[in-house]
């Protein structure tokens, strides 16, 4: 991180003082458990409010990863609809997708041959061409 920012545009609404210590704001949500530990959820932008509850979509992309048969995955709201889009490492069992993820509430999970990347990382989905395949 860099310690500031040309003529200082844009530090009022990314940085900020907490007694003497300055804080970089990265719009990331996560919570405190009773042990302690600091569990990031996602950015705040991306979570999902609808009649189903609240949800973030990292949270289920970490735990699909999990699953066996499972490559890639992205998570996202589209038409009010929660779909876990899949790229797998051969056979896809849904059903068993769908089961492990039942606290998620997934309207659909859909196979994709490939979930598009960030061509400047190869790990970080891009969303964008994730909302183009789902048109």
């Amino acid at each position: 991180m860099l310690k500031g920012y040309l003529h200082s545009e844009g530090e009022g609404e990314t940085k900020f003082d907490v007694d003497t210590e300055r804080w970089h704001r990265t719009w990331d949500a996560g919570f405190i458990d009773d042990r302690g530990r600091l569990w990031l959820v996602g950015r705040s932008s991306a979570r999902i409010k609808d009649d189903k509850g609240m949800l973030y979509p990292f949270t289920v992309e970490c735990a699909a990863q999990f699953i066996e048969g499972v490559r890639r995955n992205a998570m996202v709201s589209h038409q009010g609809r929660r779909i876990l889009l899949v790229e797998t490492n051969g056979s896809l069992e849904r059903d068993r997708i769908s089961t492990e993820l039942a606290w998620a509430k997934l309207d659909e999970v859909r196979a994709v041959k490939q979930i598009p990347v960030d061509t400047r990382h190869n790990a970080k989905v891009d969303y964008t061409r994730v909302h183009d395949l789902l048109r």
